[in-house]
Formats: structure tokens, C-alpha cells, sequence
């Protein structure tokens, strides 16, 4: 299987995921009305209902295969993505027969699943309905729960509508450094690291706006971003993304060792991509690209981590303190899902829990599950066998 490569987008600030601004700032205004009325609706709602939403996409996409705008494919190298491809490549060691929905000629991430006892339609994985009161995958909602429940989060507060707000006032009220990003959204989409001034702190909401109406402004923790996959409340993988850095010689300039850099990399490390978010990210530590980087001082150059950004990934559940496994279970209980990505920042993850800052920065409700198959270093996790014993 050809592992996933890093491609850049025009917007430098999206990454490697390009999304189109304004469709997704109005998803963002959206989400809001969700926020307030779903709690209600979801007590309101007898359970028949629930289980009758299920059956929405099945209707839907045996609707389009009739009037023969959609169809079914059984080529798995049109997966739309390779966290379905790895659930398809376990479905078919099972003897599952596994198809993808094609709109118009478009492979799109939905999927249909024959099961001895059922046929199953589902994005990405195959995840029963669960309830649908929270939106997990809201920043603000995961941390204001998971404080509740005396489980680490970064300090942060909303900001919403940003452009109305008294940016000074705010700033003011904060204790440096700090994140800015999006209530909603992964990838690291329009998040703005180490910020520790006015200026920096505007420009930061400017860039983080254009995609949402409502931002999180964060403490700014120190460590590296580890995914911790949970499923049906077991920790199924831990994977740590170290971000790209460089050390000076005291000689070259941070361009010049960014260019060697990229050109003594192993094959299975992407390009470190002078881009404008990059270069704003190290204005944010007091340099220019072309600044000569003094002797022995670790620059990172993105809060992007992993190998696909130029940095360095490893599944290290085996290694991973006990001290966080009852912690990240507890979150997963929390939020009722079956299956649960949680983002964290921690310095050490060999170490006590508790004998460092460390917290957990979000939920992905649809977690990346193939990261814990393609790290650098460690032994791949068979994540997707795990997702498939849920249907047993």
C-alpha cells in the first residue's frame, strides 16, 4: 500500500488540507445553532427516531443508484482516504464485503458494508449513531466537559465574532504565550502558536477568522502533539508527532538549513515547505528566514507535526506511562463515543502524568486511524480490526 504523501494548498495557513474558506466560516455559524438546540432536541426525541436516522443515507444512496447518478465500486484504490483505506483492507481479511459510493463519476468517503446479520452505510468507519447531544469535535464543548470531570485541559476562553471584540481588552486579560484557532476544524487548520504580543495576537484572529466565526484562544503548552485513538473505551494507539526543527551553526541562515536539511532527509519525511505560514511562525520566536540561526539553538519551524511536515512520528503505546491510560479512558467515557481521537500536547509521555503540564486540546469524533500505521518508529497498531470487532 503507497503511504500518504503531504500536498500544499494555495493557503498555506490550511496545510496540507485545503478547504474553501467561506463555505466552511459558514459551517461556523451553523455550528452554533447546533450547540443550542441539540441538547433539546436530543431529549426530546424518542428513540425510534434516533435509529430511523440511521436509515437517512441508506435511503438517500439507494435513491441515487436508481435514478443511476451513484454506484457501487469494489476498487479499493479509489478509497477517498487511507484511514478508510486500512478499514477496507481489514474488511476484506474478514470476508466483508466492503464498497464505495461513487457520485457522478466522484469516489466519495462513504462506504456500504455487508455484515452476516446486516448491510451498514457509513463515512470513513463504520461507527454506530451515537448521541448526538455534544459536538465533540468543538474545542470549546470538549474542554468546558472534560474540566467537569477534573481531566487536563489547557486555560482558554471563546472568542466569538472576533472582529467586534476589544482586542486590547482581551489581551490584556491573558497570561502569554497563547494559541488562536478555530472552535471547529482539525488539521491544525488557521491556528496561530507561541503568541506573545499585541500585534502578533491581532494578526493571529485575523488568519484564524477567515475560516471561523468563533475561535479558541489557548494556553500555549509545551510538548509534542500525540493522538491517543480510544475504542469502545479501550486505548487502542498512541502516536507522537514531533514537529520539523533546526539547529544553528552559528553560520547559516535558517533558509540554508532548511534547504540542507531537505536535501539529507529519508525518503519517508516530507519537505519542509518554506511557506508564509512558516515564516510568520519564525517571526513568532524573533527571526527572519534569512537570519543566520545562532550556534546550538533548536528552532521548531511548525506546530505541524510528523513526518509529512518534515518532522518525526512514532507509535509508542507500549512505552506511554500508565498514568495516562485511565486519564484518556475516563475522556472517552465522558464524551459516550465509540471511537475517539484525542489530541494532546505532553512533554514526556514516558513519564508521570502527573508530574507535568500537559493537557488534552481536542476530540475527533472521525480520528485519522492510519497515523498509528505509518509511523516512523514503533510497531503499527491494527486499529481497523479493533473498529470492526464493534460490529461482532
Amino acid at each position: 500500500m503507497t503511504e500518504p504523501t503531504s500536498h500544499y494548498s494555495a493557503c498555506s495557513y490550511c496545510g496540507d488540507a485545503p478547504i474553501n474558506h467561506n463555505l466552511h466560516y459558514v459551517e461556523s455559524l451553523a455550528s452554533s445553532a447546533f450547540e443550542f438546540y441539540a441538547a433539546f432536541v436530543s431529549k426530546i426525541t424518542p428513540a425510534f427516531l434516533k435509529r430511523f436516522a440511521e436509515l437517512i443515507p441508506i435511503g438517500l444512496f439507494k435513491t441515487l443508484v436508481f435514478l443511476r447518478l451513484a454506484k457501487f465500486s469494489s476498487d479499493i484504490e479509489k478509497s477517498a482516504s487511507f484511514r478508510s483505506r486500512v478499514i477496507w483492507e481489514e474488511a476484506q481479511r474478514r470476508g466483508i464485503d466492503m464498497q464505495q459510493i461513487i457520485f457522478r463519476n466522484r469516489p466519495l468517503d462513504w462506504y456500504r458494508a455487508s455484515l452476516p446479520s446486516k448491510t451498514i452505510y457509513f463515512e470513513s468507519l463504520p461507527i454506530r449513531l451515537t448521541d448526538f447531544s455534544k459536538d465533540w469535535d468543538n474545542k470549546i464543548i470538549l474542554k468546558r466537559e472534560l474540566s467537569k470531570h477534573n481531566i487536563p485541559v489547557p486555560k482558554y476562553v471563546g472568542l466569538s465574532f472576533p472582529s467586534f471584540n476589544n482586542h486590547e481588552r482581551v489581551f490584556d486579560n491573558l497570561t502569554m504565550p497563547v494559541i488562536i484557532k478555530p472552535k471547529l476544524g482539525s488539521r491544525g487548520r488557521h491556528t496561530i502558536t507561541n503568541i506573545s504580543n499585541l500585534e502578533q495576537f491581532k494578526n493571529a484572529i485575523a488568519i484564524s477568522n477567515q475560516i471561523s466565526a468563533h475561535l479558541v484562544v489557548e494556553e500555549h503548552l509545551e510538548g509534542s502533539i500525540c493522538r491517543a485513538t480510544v475504542v469502545d473505551g479501550v486505548l487502542a494507539g498512541f502516536y507522537q508527532g514531533i514537529p520539523p526543527s533546526i539547529v544553528g551553526d552559528g553560520q547559516k541562515t535558517i533558509r540554508e538549513l532548511i534547504e540542507e536539511k531537505n536535501l539529507n532527509r529519508p525518503n519517508r519525511i516530507g519537505l519542509i515547505n518554506i511557506s508564509i505560514e512558516l515564516q510568520d511562525h519564525v517571526a513568532r520566536f524573533g527571526f527572519e528566514i534569512d537570519d543566520i540561526l545562532p550556534n546550538d539553538f533548536l528552532l521548531k519551524l511548525s506546530h505541524r507535526q510528523g513526518r509529512l511536515f518534515g518532522g518525526v512520528t512514532k507509535e509508542m503505546i507500549d512505552e506511554l506511562h500508565p498514568s495516562f491510560i485511565p486519564i484518556i479512558q475516563k475522556a472517552a467515557i465522558v464524551t459516550g463515543l465509540q471511537i475517539a481521537g484525542f489530541d494532546c500536547i505532553i512533554p514526556d509521555p514516558t513519564k508521570d502524568a502527573l508530574s507535568q503540564r500537559w493537557g488534552i486540546i481536542e476530540c475527533n469524533t472521525l480520528p485519522f486511524i492510519d497515523l498509528h500505521y505509518y509511523a516512523l518508529e514503533g510497531k503499527p497498531r491494527n486499529i481497523a480490526s479493533m473498529v470492526w470487532d464493534l460490529w461482532k
